[in-house]
């Protein structure tokens, strides 16, 4: 199979660079292959909206400080680059009918999220990222040049001299093995965090681009910040996250005594995990208090009342009980703001990538921005590419076994994850877990039997084995990183 342009990733990213190549007339033909429906993906899931600052430069700069100043070791250039551009590629949607909440005049809601020194935060209920979803999805599945490919994971890049030339992908529905190439691939894969126990993310996030693009030489950078969500529900093996939002409308964090955690409302959220982690390891618990919010603003996050509801929770008579957990990775695949990596025709966005917007710690809503913003460059970069045939028509033999299954597996090494390099590590813990990993990637290696549960094992292995070893390098405390 050929094509001009190969997306693997099928969130707001992907979607986003679709809506802009077809925008801005780059007549190619593209497929946009995924793992799962786009309601699986984590930008679906994403609650909080866009961050993003329109008309005067001094509004967009302190929005670049709030961002620096959160993420500390982040890229100043890249991180001014991507928020200036941000008001023109968010505009671009909006002008061909995406809809934020506004007021009765028409003005636009903007929320106060932690991190942030103003209200900037584009909001559709707390459904963002599924209303950007929806409204990419629609204008995708009328390009005609666009081919929608589902059910496939894929486990290796194909790399021709220096050059990224397509992918190997297994057919989960048919439990085969395809092999599609490619002039352009991009990386969309999303982040990491159902790498851990308790996360906010959807079962399909765990690194699979950044294991990718390190087999075929990409640079990987700042792999070792996971940002913890310090508002989460659990129920069951599932997490309901609490949107940040709700404590910028006046909710507060309160112990078992009902006793409310002073100056902690609006704390960024490695700070606040690390103070509701602390607790928790000494027998302390926590809720997120909302019962003195009005119903008026209670209805702006219909889906979290909803879902709480189906656990007979409700916010506005019972604080809900909150633990940390995995939400973002703030690292990822190096790249520049136009998704370039340090290999030819390999691109990488969305939160797979690392343009070094988020630094060491995400400012809350920067996801998304990034997320329509830098797809929003690379389509230029794109338009003004040379495009040389990919002539490849190699194939490639596996010996497939689908009785075998590692769900136990995986379920351990997410434990692991969680319990030796969570929200805060220790050297000796992580040696253990290293050592593990490797073992079990040896192990591994020894049988050539395939089935899609071995490969997306040996893929949460892989980034695994990268968070933990950069953990160990890694001697500064910063961000959402903590040694001790």
């Amino acid at each position: 199979m050929h094509t001009d342009i190969l997306i693997i990733g099928n969130g707001i990213a992907a979607l986003s660079l679709v809506y802009h190549l077809g925008e801005l007339g780059l007549d190619k033909k593209i497929i946009v292959l995924s793992e799962c429906t786009t309601k699986n993906s984590n930008s679906y899931l994403a609650q909080g909206g866009v961050a993003v600052e329109f008309g005067g430069v001094e509004n967009k700069n302190k929005h670049i400080d709030d961002t620096i100043l959160c993420g500390v070791i982040n890229n100043k250039s890249n991180t001014k680059i991507i928020l200036s551009e941000a008001e023109n590629s968010i505009t671009r949607i909006i002008d061909s009918g995406l809809i934020f909440d506004n007021d009765k005049e028409g003005h636009y809601l903007r929320r106060l999220e932690g991190g942030h020194s103003s209200r900037r935060i584009l909001y559709h209920s707390d459904t963002s990222g599924k209303h950007i979803s929806d409204f990419l999805l629609q204008k995708v599945k009328s390009n005609k040049k666009i081919t929608l490919l589902q059910n496939r994971f894929c486990f290796e890049l194909v790399k021709q001299d220096d050059s990224c030339v397509g992918a190997k992908v297994y057919n989960t529905k048919k439990n085969m093995i395809e092999t599609i190439f490619a002039s352009k691939t991009i990386l969309a894969t999303g982040g990491a965090a159902a790498l851990y126990k308790n996360t906010s993310n959807s079962d399909y996030s765990v690194g699979a681009g950044v294991t990718l693009a390190k087999d075929i030489g990409a640079k990987i950078t700042n792999i070792e910040f996971i940002q913890f969500h310090p508002t989460g529900f659990r129920s069951g093996k599932k997490s309901i996250l609490l949107s940040e939002a709700l404590r910028g409308e006046g909710a507060i964090i309160v112990n078992k005594d009902g006793q409310k955690l002073e100056g902690v409302e609006l704390l960024t959220r490695d700070k606040l995990s690390r103070i509701l982690y602390a607790g928790i390891k000494q027998g302390e618990e926590y809720f997120l208090d909302c019962t003195m919010l009005s119903d008026e603003v209670l209805n702006q996050f219909e889906y979290v009342r909803n879902s709480l509801r189906n656990c007979k929770l409700d916010m506005k008579v019972t604080p809900i009980p909150i633990v940390p957990v995995a939400h973002y990775m703030c690292g990822g695949i190096a790249t520049n703001v136009n998704g370039k990596t340090n290999i030819n025709n390999l691109y990488a966005i969305g939160e797979t990538a690392d343009t070094g917007l988020h630094g060491a710690n995400r400012l809350a809503s920067n996801s998304l921005t990034e997320a329509i913003t830098v797809p929003y460059l690379l389509t230029f970069e794109l338009i003004k590419s040379d495009w040389n045939k990919i002539d490849n028509k190699k194939d490639y033999y596996y010996e497939i076994d689908t009785a075998k299954d590692y769900s136990l597996k995986i379920e351990s090494l997410r434990e692991l994850m969680w319990q030796k390099c969570g929200i805060v590590r220790k050297d000796n813990l992580l040696i253990e877990l290293l050592d593990y990993i490797k073992s079990e990637l040896r192990e591994l290696g020894n049988d050539s039997m395939i089935c899609y549960s071995k490969l997306r094992y040996i893929s949460m292995l892989k980034t695994a084995k990268l968070i933990v070893a950069a953990s160990i390098k890694r001697t500064e405390n910063v961000g959402t990183f903590f040694k001790y």
